[in-house]
């Protein structure tokens, strides 16, 4: 199961905040197909690329199967992004 709890990212450009994704909430139980829609600019990459364990977010809660990403490793991040991932 994806659990995602008021994800926010924000990106810097020098001093400039860029915040990208505000507030995300979601759950994905195992099994279950979901899409991820939105123009062009909304945060829809950056969005599949936190929940891929390829990028964190700024703030938020992100536990996938059990395990809380935002305190896990570089090491065991990719342990899980190979058991679940893919």
């Amino acid at each position: 199961m994806i659990t995602l709890k008021n994800i926010h990212k924000t990106y810097y450009q020098g001093k400039l905040a860029v915040p990208i994704l505000h507030g995300i909430s979601l759950t994905i139980q195992n099994g279950e197909f979901v899409s991820i829609m939105g123009p062009s600019g909304s945060g829809k990459s950056t969005l599949m690329n936190i929940i891929g364990c390829l990028d964190r977010p700024t703030e938020g809660e992100y536990v996938l199967s059990g395990v809380n990403i935002l305190t896990a490793d570089e090491a065991k991040l990719a342990l899980i992004r190979n058991e679940y991932i893919g």
